[in-house]
């Protein structure tokens, strides 16, 4: 019942500024064997106009057999993805509040 999963769940600690672009890039090359790929924001204080670009970049580098899963997403991050206006893609790009509750829901589907 539901689907195997491949998970690769990273916890961000730095700040997605200037230097979201090359980390962003290292998790691409490190992610290519996984169908979901879970960032956990809990400790990024600050996603700025660079970070906001680097992951928007990203995302749009995902194979389309990828799903990428953003949890625990603090204020300053979560209004700077609003203002950008962006928003949850079907089978694309989901946005949980915490890591137990997008493990759940990965889980019933």
């Amino acid at each position: 019942m539901g689907r195997w999963w491949r998970y690769k769940w990273i916890t961000f600690h730095p700040s997605l500024t200037a230097a979201a672009e090359r980390i962003f890039s290292e998790l691409l090359t490190r992610c290519d064997n996984y169908d979901t790929i879970i960032l956990q924001w809990d400790a990024v204080p600050v996603l700025d106009a660079g970070g906001l670009n680097a992951f928007l970049r990203f995302t749009e580098a995902l194979t389309e057999q990828q799903l990428l899963v953003i949890t625990d997403i603090p204020f300053q991050p979560l209004k700077t993805l609003a203002r950008a206006r962006v928003k949850p893609i079907s089978g694309k790009l989901n946005f949980y509040a915490s890591l137990p509750e997008a493990l759940a829901a990965l889980q019933n589907n």
